[in-house]
């Protein structure tokens, strides 16, 4: 579980597009101002930089559409990641604002608006020639619409010889219907909502459990439901059960922004069933993942000592030991 070098074939890769991030807040007469500079964004290169701290570039994939307004140090920033990234020339690099209804930025409540027409990724965009290509499982997070399009393109592809796998981090509607969001999850190989989308998707709040355990019944596709501070809830075929949050309450000093935490626990459970095909470990793998995410507004700062890579000055995988250690605990005190 904890090799760093095992030897692997195909890669975790992401439908989302790269954005870069604009922020504004509100001043003490509720105006909109600017707030911060730009930084890189989007839940898809959560997601795959999160993978990234436990895969080599080789197993990692990224599309990177940007235009010529592309900041230089942005580049130089995911190029320090190795050939995780294909850079595709556009006319214009995808931009959104994060609006903060508060003074500050994480206060308040957001909204989100794109400045720029997006131009979306698709399944066919990593067959070859795409040197980011043979994605063995893909990061999918949109609403029910696009899900069905992406469905039926990679059906498509399946018919043409893609064996790669998906899993679905939905966009939940307020009027979401259960059936047909149970009807698209058995469609992918993993659907991770967060608790609240749950309890939306399902129009009650029973609890994390009960709640997976009924849209289980719906649906036998494998459920990890994303829960914050209280960790992830799994519900499989091989495995049931709770992975604590990597930060616990008194260390809440160390969470700086918890925006692209869910995104990267994604990556991290994909980086680790590619790597061990078990439920349990991809869980442990995931929460790792997001507690490198919420540490710092942006994505984690990557460095090297020698051959030893660091994510904000921490190995991953150790890390990640202590991570098992403590769902080892909390399998011990609840069982």
């Amino acid at each position: 579980m904890f090799d760093p070098s095992t030897p692997l074939s195909g890669r975790v890769a992401t439908l989302g597009m790269l954005i870069i991030d604009h922020f504004a807040v509100h001043d003490a007469g509720g105006r909109e101002v600017p707030a911060d500079e730009p930084i890189l964004g989007g839940g898809g290169l959560y997601a795959t930089v999160a993978a990234r701290q436990f895969l080599p570039p080789s197993n990692v994939g990224f599309i990177a559409d940007v235009g010529p307004d592309f900041p230089p140090a942005f580049r130089q920033q995911l190029e320090g990641l190795g050939g995780m990234v294909y850079f595709r020339a556009r006319d214009v690099t995808t931009r959104a604002l994060n609006i903060y209804s508060g003074a500050r930025i994480g206060e308040g409540t957001q909204s989100f608006r794109y400045l720029v027409p997006r131009r979306q990724i698709w399944p066919h965009d990593y067959r070859a020639p795409c040197p980011v290509g043979n994605v063995k499982w893909l990061h999918v997070v949109c609403d029910t619409q696009r899900a069905a399009s992406i469905l039926d393109e990679a059906e498509a592809l399946r018919a043409e010889g893609w064996d790669g796998r998906m899993a679905w981090e939905p966009l939940v509607r307020t009027d979401a219907d259960v059936v047909e969001y149970a009807t698209l999850a058995a469609r992918f190989d993993v659907f991770s909502p967060n608790h609240l989308e749950l309890q939306t998707i399902l129009g009650r709040d029973d609890g994390v459990e009960t709640n997976a355990s009924a849209f289980h019944v719906r649906c036998p596709t494998p459920i990890v439901v994303r829960s914050g501070a209280d960790g992830a809830y799994a519900f499989s075929s091989d495995w049931k059960g709770w992975v604590p949050a990597f930060w616990k309450a008194e260390e809440e000093a160390h969470i700086v922004d918890v925006t692209g935490g869910g995104n990267a626990f994604m990556g991290g459970l994909l980086a680790g069933l590619l790597l061990t095909e078990d439920m349990r470990a991809a869980c442990i793998y995931g929460a790792t993942a997001a507690s490198f995410a919420i540490e710092q507004r942006g994505i984690p700062r990557f460095s090297k000592e020698g051959e030893l890579e660091l994510w904000n000055g921490v190995e991953a995988w150790a890390r990640l030991k202590e991570m098992a250690w403590r769902t080892d605990l909390l399998e011990q005190s609840s069982g």
